[in-house]
């Protein structure tokens, strides 16, 4: 298929074929597809009617796949009209002769076809202001504006595939056991199956010719290695090809896996083994255009995988994801949670079947991918109808209740819940409980429950948690928006600030309120001052209400099965929810959340009178061995040193308190207070065989901004292009803060104990012989420049 496709924007209704506009493509705009209008015109996209326009010489009868048209459209082919695209989210196929073609699309004006009036739902979307946008089967990026100031997507949002009509395949893939089963539809005269091992072995060669258009092959894998998730174990994929008469028409990735769901709340476990979820809500890497290039989805599926990240939930309401995605996941060991195309609205009932394709189709594009783990009947569909006082009689689904849950049974063995969030099935519980089954949870965050809520919310599992406002770093600030100045009410950077659509206030004021809490400053009076400061104070705040959020959940005793931040990327520029910028940069939140998402990783907390907790984390798939050093210092020297072996099973943690190994009480939580605190800052250091040091430093007593001359900062090389910078405090700090362009450090945004060394590794990435850099803290007035050892 030609991929320049000429485009021409007209008024609504005022074309009524292509044959009234063959005089005015010469004057029309090239795009290379797949391409939205957006990227090459000014305006809302709603407002008009826009034309696309190509022509292509087909040597044999031919099938035309549009993979993604946005609604509404219609398909001329050489003049006439030959489909209508009724759901942006399902595939449209046509077919053409042999010979010379003219194809043209149609997109209408959606703002113009929301004038014709149809059926109210039972209750109104918060989200849009046009309640007529429950009959359009198309995404709400552009039309919520809580998902950014964005142009909606209007055009052709996927690939063109053009292919033989004999030689058109459809294909399904499905693991049972050790068995794949690959079954499909196709004019061919033979079908040629290969299979590949995850070593790159051919395992499989098997041709078969379609009965009635129809073939199935049966491959016994024996032994099969398993897929796993991020950290869990290895992520073994196997590749299965077909050849329709000699050309290739699949290419998939199987993994083999076994799923289960618990039922008390939400656990997810993977070939018999307790998964903790934790991760993001995904969204576009490029929301304009609506297509990724492939190395933008692998550099953020593997940017969220590097932090430890095991599940990315694709939300209703944005886009079903292209097939690099996918790819991408079963490499990394993400799981897929993947809601249905559905948000706020009260579906209509005639179009539960239309509803039902769009989901069947993505369930069998992915078949045979070990990532997807649970299919929902959309975001917040259950809520809705319950935050407006409706009972469940009134608000029932019936979409969601029996026809996504059986189409889900049959094409895939992915595990169904009705909507994100939602009950336990057989309860009376309300969706919008936290406590008990599925929880979108904003207690804290726009709720403004202090951080310790976390302890007593009871959550089971959060499909989506901890939105804020979270400014990306300082380099980004300057690029974007000049300085940082503009925070705060400047209209341009309060474009970038997401805000439920009818509140009186913004994520910017959430931010605000737990910047004051973990930090206790008057932010009014830091942002005039010093505007810098005070954005850097709203990150770490963001990153402290998140680490302390998930240090909770992932405890064994916390009753908890994962939890996803809100949301994975900025889609504007500015402070979003993102833990990545729009530019695909990490947050300083993400580094932290590293540390405390890692697989094997040992996280330190404040239990009050009952002293410091330290937990260990093992989530591979080998037993580790080592020892756990705990050291409480202050700036005279160290209060407790205590040293101990421990043995982690495979897959599980181990949890003490301070005193448990110390075996002395010395009130290390400040919680008892007779008298002054016994330290500043505690430290946890584990050191398992054949693995990196593991550290988590707690503290206890800040010590408020002190001089910059307390803390060193000293590079010495190691080999070529690596280099270790060592930092010595004669305080404890918090949310030390490593920038030296063209190098990557090892950790960054963490705290140090007084006196206790910590080490880093830097890395040459595109710097010059040595970093050059600074270090800096939240709790110093200055940063250090780092000097080179001697």
């Amino acid at each position: 298929m030609p991929a320049r496709w000429q485009v021409l924007r007209r008024d609504p209704g005022s074309v009524a074929g292509p044959a009234e506009l063959t005089d005015d493509w010469a004057a029309a705009r090239t795009l290379d597809i797949p391409a939205t209008v957006a990227t090459a015109f000014v305006g809302n996209p709603d407002d008009h009617d826009w034309w696309y326009r190509t022509t292509l010489t087909t040597e044999h009868a031919t099938s035309i796949e549009f993979e993604g048209l946005t609604f509404p459209a219609t398909v001329f082919l050489d003049g006439s009209p030959v489909a209508d695209c009724e759901s942006m989210f399902l595939p449209l196929r046509i077919e053409c002769d042999a010979g010379d073609h003219e194809l043209v699309i149609r997109f209408a004006s959606l703002n113009h076809w929301l004038k014709t009036r149809r059926p109210r739902g039972r209750w109104r979307s918060t989200l849009v202001g046009a309640p007529g946008l429950r009959w359009a089967r198309t995404t709400l990026i552009g039309r919520a504006p809580v998902y950014g100031n964005l142009p909606a997507p209007v055009g052709i949002w996927r690939p063109v595939t053009a292919v033989t009509a004999q030689t058109r395949t459809d294909v399904v893939t499905k693991v049972d056991g050790n068995v794949i089963t690959v079954a499909g539809t196709s004019g061919a005269r033979t079908i040629r199956l290969t299979v590949v091992d995850p070593a790159g072995r051919q395992i499989a060669d098997d041709t078969t010719a379609p009965t009635q258009r129809g073939f199935r092959f049966d491959v016994a894998v024996p032994s099969p290695l398993l897929w796993w998730p991020n950290g869990y174990g290895p992520q073994h994929v196997y590749r299965v090809r077909l050849e329709a008469d000699g050309v290739e028409v699949a290419d998939r990735p199987v993994g083999f896996r076994t799923l289960s769901v618990a039922a008390d709340g939400f656990r997810i476990s993977v070939n018999g083994t307790a998964i903790f979820c934790r991760g993001v809500t995904w969204s576009p890497p490029d929301p304009i255009r609506a297509f990724a290039d492939p190395d933008q989805i692998r550099d953020q599926v593997r940017t969220f995988a590097a932090a430890g990240a095991t599940m990315v939930r694709v939300v209703g309401g944005l886009l079903f994801e292209q097939a690099e995605f996918w790819e991408a996941c079963a490499e990394a060991g993400l799981l897929v949670w993947q809601d249905a195309m559905l948000a706020t609205f009260d579906p209509p009932v005639e179009q539960s079947e239309l509803i039902a394709r769009e989901l069947i189709s993505v369930l069998q594009g992915v078949s045979g991918n070990p990532v997807l783990a649970v299919v929902s009947g959309g975001s917040e569909t259950l809520q809705q109808p319950e935050m407006l006082g409706l009972s469940h009689d009134e608000s029932v689904i019936e979409v969601l209740e029996s026809v996504l849950g059986a189409a889900v049974a049959e094409h895939s063995d992915a595990h169904y819940v009705r909507a994100s969030p939602s009950a336990p099935p057989g309860t009376a519980d309300l969706a919008i409980r936290p406590d008990t089954g599925i929880a979108h949870w904003f207690g804290v965050g726009g709720y403004l429950r202090p951080i310790a809520d976390v302890r007593s919310a009871g959550i089971r599992f959060a499909a989506e948690s901890l939105a804020f406002s979270n400014p990306p770093v300082s380099d980004y600030v300057e690029r974007h928006f000049g300085s940082a100045a503009m925070a705060g009410h400047h209209p341009d950077w309060k474009a970038g600030v997401p805000r439920d659509r009818g509140s009186s206030w913004d994520f910017e004021d959430v931010r605000d309120f737990y910047a004051h809490e973990v930090f206790g400053e008057v932010l009014l009076a830091v942002r005039r001052t010093e505007p810098e400061r005070y954005l850097q104070l709203g990150r770490l705040a963001v990153a402290t209400a998140m680490r302390e959020c998930f240090a909770y959940w992932r405890r064994a005793d916390s009753g908890c099965g994962g939890a996803l931040v809100l949301s994975g990327r900025d889609t504007v520029a500015g402070a979003g929810w993102g833990l990545l910028d729009s530019d695909g940069a990490a947050k300083p939140a993400l580094a932290v959340l590293a540390r405390t998402w890692a697989p094997v990783a040992v996280l330190l907390s404040d239990e009050g009178l009952a002293g410091v907790r330290i937990d260990v984390y093992n989530d591979t798939d080998a037993e580790l061995r080592g020892e756990l050093t705990l050291t409480a210092t202050n700036s005279v020297g160290v209060a407790v040193d205590a040293t101990r072996p421990i043995t982690v099973p495979p897959a599980s943690s181990t949890a003490f308190v301070d005193t448990e190994l110390s075996g002395q009480f010395r009130d290390l939580s400040q919680a008892y207070q007779f008298g002054p605190p016994t330290a500043d800052a505690v430290q946890a250091r584990v050191t398992f065989d054949g693995r990196p040091t593991v550290y988590d430093v707690l503290v206890v007593n800040p010590a408020g901004r002190q001089a910059a001359s307390l803390l060193t900062a000293t590079a010495s090389p190691v080999s070529e292009g690596i280099w270790v910078l060592e930092l010595v405090s004669e305080v404890a700090l918090r949310y030390i803060e490593i920038e030296i362009s063209g190098w990557r450090v090892s950790d960054n945004y963490f705290h140090v104990a007084a006196r206790l060394p910590r080490q880093i590794m830097v890395t040459r990435q595109s710097g010059g012989e040595s970093p050059t850099g600074t270090v800096g803290s939240i709790d110093l007035r200055a940063s250090i420049p780092i000097r080179r050892s001697v």
